[in-house]
């Protein structure tokens, strides 16, 4: 494991329960892509692994001027939007939506300490259609916090069958970075 992934996933770990499952995301951290640049804030590229990006979306390797606990290697992100447009990320999952379930989603959310930080919207999605959504966390500059969506799909789920997906949307003219993404199910 990349040392880079400690500091995104640090915020992730403590959700863990027996009781729930983990449902597969493809390049949940970010490290997918190869990024041969020193980290900073012009080490990124335009794409990535296993997501739809929309404009002014990148993976990017930020350095300590970014995150200042950051590793010596850089930490991997979903940097999401810029100062002239709004952009956003995209992932239909291979898991469908089940009767009696509930769904968490929880992404690690990061606020750049050397950029704005307007907002996002965070959504868990079924066929297109928004089943459960958050803006709430709202990290200081330079770290991140862990946002928790939560979806229960009741006895008869408008949406049953129908594919998840994962969509994460920056508000204004700032940037929003991702760490990282889970998402598991439980029965009831």
């Amino acid at each position: 494991m990349k040392l880079s992934l400690l500091l995104p996933l640090a915020t992730l770990v403590l959700w863990t329960a027996s009781a729930q499952t983990s449902i597969p995301i493809f390049n949940p951290v970010f490290q997918d892509d190869t990024l041969e640049c020193n980290p900073g804030s012009n080490c990124g590229y335009s794409g990535i692994t296993g997501w739809i990006i929309g404009p002014g979306t990148n993976i990017s390797k930020f350095s300590t001027s970014q995150y200042p606990g950051a590793p010596a290697e850089g930490v991997f992100v979903a940097a999401i939007g810029n100062s002239s447009v709004t952009g956003s990320i995209l992932q239909t999952l291979g898991a469908t939506v089940q009767a009696n379930t509930t769904y968490t989603l929880r992404l690690s959310i990061g606020a750049r300490s050397d950029y704005s930080f307007t907002g996002y919207l965070a959504s868990l999605m079924a066929g297109n259609v928004t089943v459960a959504s958050n803006h709430s966390a709202t990290p200081v500059g330079g770290s991140f916090i862990t946002d928790t969506i939560v979806y229960n799909s009741g006895a008869t789920p408008a949406q049953l069958g129908q594919p998840l997906q994962i969509i994460v949307k920056s508000v204004g003219t700032g940037q929003v970075n991702v760490g990282g993404a889970s998402l598991t199910y439980a029965p009831e």
